[in-house]
């Protein structure tokens, strides 16, 4: 099916969610740059979540999730653009030894927001507080605090592929009782919970949500084609070359010609495009 994103709801519960698989995004992601297994792995979650954050909004807008630290590793970064394409790219230090296993609460001074950018209005930033070590977790309490309604996230990662599923809970329309909405959405979210690791990389997102709901009437919508792609153009290389200043172009055109260079070039660091 390639890469995709699949929305889904439910008739009798007040909650929806998404359930998105990327393995060409990744493999494209993991191909720019070389990252350590496990970091390969967080970066293609943030990726997923990019996506998942992306459709838990309804306006028409871009959306970047953010990690930095002042540890080895400096930035986890991923953007899911207007038009749905994914890019991601981490900052780290190839001299350090990374652990094998990620935990974002242990990465010192680590910071965490999604920046949402409309097509129309003003940019927007929130910040997620890191207290948990996955990033799963750092979502939920997210989630809790700010839309003050539940929400799951389960991701699946290996280092060309990730798949990521989002529950959220939404205000009572279907359910007057507020117990019984809690306890169907924690019926829904024990549910999420049993998705396994095997079943989630080699299962659709159809015959997962339907292993997963099958008695709970969840109704799939059609799904939508997700790719890796970048917004680097010649018209944004000028404007970084523009920021530099007179003098600090001045000094990057004098090193490039004693290197008997005939052009500047400016390298996309999330797709390795150069533009001269």
């Amino acid at each position: 099916m390639g890469d995709y994103k699949q929305r889904f709801s439910f008739d009798q519960y007040d909650a929806r969610g998404c359930y998105v698989s990327l393995q060409n995004t990744c493999a494209d992601i993991q191909a720019t740059h070389y990252y350590p297994p496990a970091l390969a792995k967080v970066l293609n979650e943030f990726a997923v979540a990019a996506v998942l954050l992306k459709d838990s909004i309804k306006i028409e807008a871009a959306l970047t999730l953010q990690l930095r630290s002042e540890g080895a590793i400096g930035l986890l970064m991923a953007d899911c653009l207007e038009d749905g394409r994914v890019r991601a790219i981490c900052e780290y230090d190839q001299e350090a030894t990374l652990p094998t296993e990620m935990a974002l609460d242990e990465l010192p001074g680590a910071v965490m927001a999604i920046t949402i950018m409309p097509v129309e209005g003003e940019r927007y930033q929130s910040i997620v507080p890191v207290e948990r070590a996955g990033l799963a977790a750092c979502l939920e309490r997210y989630f809790e605090r700010s839309e003050q309604l539940p929400s799951r996230f389960t991701f699946f990662a290996s280092g060309n592929s990730a798949v990521g599923v989002s529950l959220l809970a939404l205000p009572q329309q279907r359910e007057a009782n507020v117990q019984q909405a809690a306890l169907s959405f924690e019926h829904l979210s024990t549910l999420l919970a049993s998705l396994t690791a095997e079943e989630a990389l080699s299962l659709s997102g159809e015959q997962a949500l339907n292993r997963l709901f099958h008695a709970d009437e969840c109704r799939l919508y059609e799904t939508q084609t997700v790719e890796f792609g970048c917004e680097c153009s010649e018209q944004r290389s000028l404007a970084a070359l523009r920021a530099l200043g007179h003098d600090e172009l001045l000094d990057l055109i004098e090193e490039n010609h004693k290197d008997e260079l005939a052009t500047v070039s400016v390298d996309c660091h999330f797709c390795f495009r150069r533009i001269n």
